[in-house]
């Protein structure tokens, strides 16, 4: 069967972006010094969240100081955002603690490949177009190295981002009733990054213009789509107030990293220094030559470790051009949307600027990696307005190289170091 037949077929484009997927993180497995699927995850935290409210309790009955256990009225809490121990209930009923997390993560990092291809082929209309932007995402940015790891921090995000994108893509479906799954799976990624609610107005607008109508009649159908997001909002607000007596707090502000901190978890005094970061930092050498991978106020610029965000950039300058092209049969249509992701993104970027870290131990640019989907999304939005040529397309072969190459040598490199710091609890 050659590549056109395959690609034909209703389900060989799923193949192709699978087969890819599963063959660089087979790679990753195999030389990253006994870092395995099914390797043991130390930092369990949302598996032993789970197994105590299946045993009818919120806290924890003993606190281990390397989990970063928040201390609240004498009761040891997790402290991060809970929706990844909603999706592990059934898991540590079957499992206890030992639920299989790499496992797991390697299957958001599959569903995010799915979904990538869907919202790609949505709007590209072309299957091969979308099968390598999909795999740009992928494996060609720091969400490849944030997808392998089933640990606390890195499973959360690997959630968020696969319902981000499942979220978008229920926005741009034609079904009406697919509203429902966007605003619920929108919801669900805030319960793993608050961080995402930013990109809500970007999930309304999309859903307004596909419902069209006036916009009472708008609302009113927002209101009875959102009723399943809402009682999954309704349960984060509850679970925050039963614990720490507050419906804004996760119980972040109460770990003891935080609480001796002066300037606590969030603080502007840190957002030059964490935006030079963001932004400028070009240590890559000290990373990736040295085989050090980079840790706690050490990192470099996310548009290096996620070259698809140069991409963004240069398609978007590409498409201003053409909207003001002197020729009237050359202009291109725009598309407000895609000015409130740039907004979005950047506001994203800020608000990380405040934070006390930027990932701790690390390789690459962690939390910018969370705007890659409105990221991927905004570029599909402005490739679907530009008439290009297969050349147009695959000029980003050499960033989608060069991510994939960074970011795959720098995994291993930061399992080979940490292991077994990493994999195992130290302190």
């Amino acid at each position: 069967m050659n590549f056109d037949k395959l690609l034909a077929k209703k389900y060989g484009p799923y193949l192709v972006v699978f087969a890819a997927a599963i063959g660089v993180y087979s790679l990753i497995y195999l030389f990253s010094d006994g870092f395995s699927i099914n390797a043991h995850n130390w930092w369990n935290n949302y598996s032993r969240q789970a197994y105590s409210w299946l045993n009818g309790r919120l806290d924890l009955p003993e606190n281990r100081p390397y989990l970063e256990i928040a201390m609240f009225n004498g009761r040891y809490y997790i402290s991060f955002p809970p929706f990844p121990s909603v999706v592990l209930l059934p898991f540590v009923a079957l499992f206890g603690y030992n639920t299989p997390d790499h496992f797991i993560a390697f299957g958001f990092a599959l569903l995010s490949t799915m979904f990538a291809y869907k919202i790609a082929a949505t709007l590209l209309k072309d299957k091969k177009y979308a099968i390598f932007f999909s795999l740009f995402l992928v494996l060609g940015t720091n969400y490849l190295h944030i997808s392998l790891w089933g640990s606390v921090w890195y499973l959360a995000q690997n959630m968020a981002f696969a319902f981000t994108l499942m979220a978008f893509y229920f926005a741009l479906s034609e079904k009406k009733n697919h509203s429902i799954l966007s605003l619920f799976f929108m919801c669900a990624a805030m319960g793993c990054r608050p961080f995402n609610a930013l990109y809500l107005p970007v999930l309304l607008w999309l859903l307004y213009r596909r419902e069209g109508g006036p916009a009472p009649q708008f609302i009113k159908k927002l209101l009875v789509y959102a009723i399943p997001a809402i009682m999954l909002g309704a349960f984060f607000m509850w679970l925050n107030y039963a614990r720490f007596g507050s419906i804004f707090e996760f119980g972040h502000n109460y770990l003891p990293e935080f609480t001796i901190d002066p300037d606590g978890q969030f603080h502007f005094s840190r957002v030059p220094r964490n935006l030079q970061m963001m932004f400028f930092e070009r240590d890559i050498a000290h990373g990736i030559l040295n085989g050090f991978p980079f840790v706690g106020q050490v990192g470099f610029a996310f548009w290096l470790a996620s070259p698809i965000v140069i991409s963004f950039v240069v398609y978007l300058v590409i498409w201003v051009m053409k909207m003001r092209d002197p020729i009237e049969e050359n202009r291109v249509e725009n598309d407000p949307i895609v000015w409130l992701i740039l907004v979005l993104v950047v506001l994203h970027l800020f608000a990380f600027s405040f934070h006390r870290t930027l990932g701790g131990r690390q390789f690459g640019s962690r939390y910018a990696a969370d705007s890659l989907p409105a990221i991927f999304l905004g570029l599909m939005l402005i490739l679907s307005k530009l008439k290009l040529s297969v050349n147009h397309v695959y000029a980003n072969i050499a960033p989608m190289l060069f991510g994939l190459l960074i970011n795959f040598h720098g995994t291993i490199m930061f399992f080979i170091f940490y292991f077994p710091q990493v994999l195992r609890p130290w302190g």
